[in-house]
């Protein structure tokens, strides 16, 4: 009988709280034995089986794998952070397409020949691959790479080599410089990586497989052939062509290749000019190596062999005796003008103008003379001591050290020169200064106490050290176009490249100011004549209290009170060189200017004006340091007394007017354009020609000129080139005799030169040869001499209605005969009325002794 076993839930049991809950197993199914009764026996666990070593081993590799797969993985990813950081710029810096932009611009002379070259720190000119023969493509190839075309950018086995090398620390296969390809050396070229650590073979492999992936074999060789370096800052084979061997790269003979090729191995070792034999032993070897790989016959190979290496003597070496720096006195102004004429005018900053400049392949066509420049740079370097040196010593004031606070004790110095340094660690001596010292040996400083000279104003009391310093002068050649031939901007060896030019900076003029303001624009307004009557007397009288003495100037405040109360401080103005005239006798115009006279000329100036003086001389010719504030007045605008003043390149502007009558701006160059041709900019647009006076004007002004250096009277008699070229001139000095200039004018040239020292210095307490200007008088002599020996003989143009007439010399009025000849137009003669020499019998006598009386002494100013 079956019976059914129904399931009774048994009751919930609470759990109270923190009671050990307690699971009972009644009636649940035990395994503890084999039976499934209480209390049986456990069954024995199987031994576990006891791996062998084999299979340790083969699990400790397989541990081993996991962590260099891991290490690997992480090394790889920090190499991958190392090679992105750093070659972060190599976009720029390994961009092929874009180095044909880094070139080296030349500057091209008035006959379009190369004259010079402006870059940073490479001379570059950029070449395309067809261009370069393939004699030079095979021989840098055959001895620097010759699996070039088949290699990945890297010598595989050469680098493996390396690797183990370096990681051995013995050389087990290869050299330890593994095997630099052309990709390698041109990255070395281009980034400037030369860091001698373990990482730069790993750089340079990534960035030669990178470089050889983008670029064909052809843009790489062209690259490689374009910047790879020659001796001193000479990069690439154009620019080693020209440099060596005074060619194009495309007219290089075979031996001319090979010895470009064997150049960059070592640049110093196998220099052409120091190191002929070492050069040409590797020559030869790179030729045999053409031969050996066939790119050569043998009969090439030898010829080439025999060939001498002939180095050609370049213009710049000529013209360098006179400068041990890379630049003349000429490039360093067209630089400086480039550059600012690039901001101002095309409005780049000052730092992409530079990098166009030094790095834009620009092709500048400038205005230079060769051989004028190098005349310049000859007489300025003034061998003979032409232009005397009257050395002097001049305070150097330590502006840190107040004299009343401040002793010897707490000056600094430069533990390298011994010199003394500002605060900030900056030097207290120019570049070129010569120190004073106490002692022949030159251990103690001369040392004292002064004002600054540089600060007039400063009255404080410093203390100071000395320099010896010698006079300096300028110089600027210009032709009546406004090309400027050539500048020399001091006295001496020209030792550092954009170092100060005077040449390109203003001076007092003094009485050079004369003809190109006053007398000028009076003779062209019809306010005077040739011979003209003037009144010699100051322009102020100390009673009309305008004018300081000297000794009060820049001590007393003319309009003050003070001044104006007293009679005693003032003095009539202006006064002539020496003392002479001014007395108010008559003086004819082309005697007052031959002489010099400062009271004519001041007249004459307000006859035109100052408003008239100050538009024509600053305006028309261009004379951009005349200051409206500080120059409207007659003393700056007729006697040269400026506040700044004119470069001689301004100067000998102006008086370019004095042949046909035009002034054209002067100029450094006329164009600049890219490597390709295409215009920069265009200079023509911003250079000005105008007819700033009439032709018979500058004629009429030219012969007055000319009895300066041919007239007895005449403050540069005697000074006049020899030959039968006509000369002219005009001398100046400034007051107190602190500047002379000079400007003196030929058919050919127009010259003018300033002489005097960089802190005005009172030349006459300087010496006997400070108390004139004929040192700068005669160099301009021997100058043009030297310059037109071999130049035809031509006149100065003449205007069609200037006619000559005689005149008497102490009125100024026509004669039928005797006087003085004079150069006029018939609607602007001094005298209507005619006198014979029979109305004026005495005259004739009264000319002669005149004249007679003047050639006792020649008078200079």
């Amino acid at each position: 009988m079956l019976h059914t076993l129904r399931y009774r839930p048994k009751e919930a049991v609470p759990i109270e709280p923190k009671q050990q809950r307690h699971i009972s197993t009644e009636g649940v199914k035990t395994t503890a034995g084999a039976t499934g009764q209480p209390g049986a026996p456990a069954p024995k666990k199987k031994p576990k089986k006891r791996r062998s070593i084999i299979g340790m081993i083969f699990s400790f590799i397989g541990c081993m794998l996991c962590l260099c797969i891991m290490a690997a993985s992480v090394g790889g990813v920090l190499l991958s952070m190392y090679i992105v950081q750093v070659t972060a710029d190599d976009a720029e810096t390994l961009d092929l397409d874009n180095q044909k932009n880094k070139e080296t611009s030349i500057i091209y002379d008035i006959n379009v020949d190369e004259y010079a070259t402006l870059s940073r720190n490479e001379n570059r000119i950029w070449r395309d691959l067809s261009a370069m023969p393939e004699n030079l493509q095979h021989a840098v190839i055959a001895v620097e790479d010759k699996n070039f075309y088949t290699e990945p950018g890297i010598n595989l086995k050469g680098t493996i080599g390396a690797a183990l090398n370096a990681f051995t620390g013995n050389r087990i296969w290869g050299t330890n410089r593994g095997a630099s390809t052309l990709e390698q050396q041109l990255i070395k070229n281009l980034t400037g990586d030369n860091e001698q650590d373990n990482m730069r073979k790993v750089r340079e492999i990534f960035r030669a497989l990178g470089l050889d992936n983008k670029y064909s074999k052809e843009t790489i060789l062209e690259a490689y052939l374009n910047t790879i370096p020659l001796t001193g800052i000479v990069h690439g084979m154009e620019a080693g062509a020209q440099e060596y061997f005074g060619k194009h790269v495309e007219d290089l003979t075979l031996a001319e290749c090979a010895a470009l090729a064997s150049i960059t191995k070592n640049p110093t070792a196998y220099n052409p000019a120091t190191n002929p034999e070492q050069l040409t032993t590797r020559r030869n070897h790179v030729l045999y190596e053409m031969y050996t790989q066939g790119y050569v016959t043998e009969a090439e190979y030898n010829a080439a062999k025999a060939e001498t290496i002939t180095l050609v003597e370049s213009a710049a070496s000529t013209e360098n005796a006179t400068r041990s720096s890379s630049n003349s006195w000429f490039t360093d102004a067209l630089y400086t003008e480039l550059l600012n004429q690039l901001q101002t005018d095309l409005n780049y900053t000052a730092e992409e103008a530079k990098e166009l400049i030094f790095s834009g392949g620009l092709r500048i066509y400038s205005t230079v003379d060769p051989t004028v420049q190098a005349a310049v740079e000859k007489t300025m370097y003034n061998e003979d001591d032409l232009i005397p040196a009257l050395w002097h010593e001049e305070p150097v004031c330590l502006r840190d050290y107040p004299a009343d606070t401040s002793s010897w004790d707490d000056v600094q110095y430069d533990e390298a020169t011994g010199l003394p340094i500002t605060k900030d660690g900056y030097a207290v001596y120019g570049q070129e200064a010569i120190p004073v010292y106490e002692d022949e040996e030159g251990t103690t400083l001369k040392t004292g106490k002064s004002t600054d000279p540089d600060y007039p104003n400063d009255t404080t009391v410093y203390l100071c050290v000395y320099e010896k310093v010698r006079t300096q002068a300028a110089m600027a050649v210009l032709d009546y176009d406004g090309n400027i031939l050539g500048i020399g901007g001091g006295i001496g060896e020209k030792k550092y490249d954009l170092g100060f030019n005077r040449a390109t900076s203003p001076h007092q003029t003094g009485s050079t100011m004369k003809p190109i303001g006053a007398y000028a624009l009076a003779l062209d307004y019809k306010l005077i004549s040739y011979s003209s009557p003037q009144m010699d007397i100051p322009y102020y009288t100390a009673e009309d209290k305008r004018v300081l003495k000297d000794e009060y100037i820049g001590k007393m405040d003319p309009y003050s009170q003070a001044a104006q109360s007293r009679s005693d401080v003032w003095r009539a103005w202006p006064t002539n060189y020496g003392g002479a005239g001014g007395q108010g006798n008559t003086m004819l115009v082309y005697d007052a200017l031959q002489q010099s006279y400062n009271t004519v000329a001041v007249w004459v100036g307000n006859l035109v004006g100052v408003d008239y003086l100050y538009n024509f001389v600053h305006d028309t010719l261009e004379c951009s340091y005349i200051s409206a504030e500080s120059d409207m007045d007659l003393g700056p605008l007729v006697l040269g007394s400026q506040s700044s003043g004119l470069t001689v390149v301004q100067l000998a502007g102006a008086y370019t007017m004095f042949n046909t009558g035009t002034f054209t701006t002067p100029h450094y160059y006329t164009e600049v354009t890219d490597s390709q041709g295409n215009m920069i900019l265009d200079n023509n647009k911003y250079i000005n020609t105008t007819q700033a006076i009439s032709a018979d004007t500058a004629y009429i002004m030219n012969r007055m000129l000319r009895n300066v250096l041919h007239s007895s009277k005449g403050t540069a008699y005697g000074k006049a080139p020899d030959g039968e070229m006509d000369s002219v001139a005009k001398t100046g000095t400034t007051s107190n005799y602190k500047d002379y200039t000079f400007a003196g004018l030929t058919p050919y040239y127009v010259t003018a030169i300033w002489w005097g020292c960089d802190r005005p210095t009172e030349m006459d307490k300087l010496g006997k040869p400070g108390r004139n200007g004929s040192p700068i008088q005669y160099a301009w002599k021997y100058l043009m001499e030297d310059l037109q020996a071999d130049l035809p003989v031509k006149e100065f143009a003449k205007g069609e209605n200037v006619v000559e007439k005689r005149f008497d010399t102490s009125t100024g009025a026509i004669v039928s005969g005797g006087g003085a000849v004079g150069y006029y137009t018939e609607d602007n003669l001094p005298d209507s009325t005619y006198i014979t020499s029979e109305e004026d019998p005495y005259a004739a006598l009264a000319q002669a002794a005149a004249e007679a009386a003047a050639a006792q002494a020649a008078p200079t100013e």
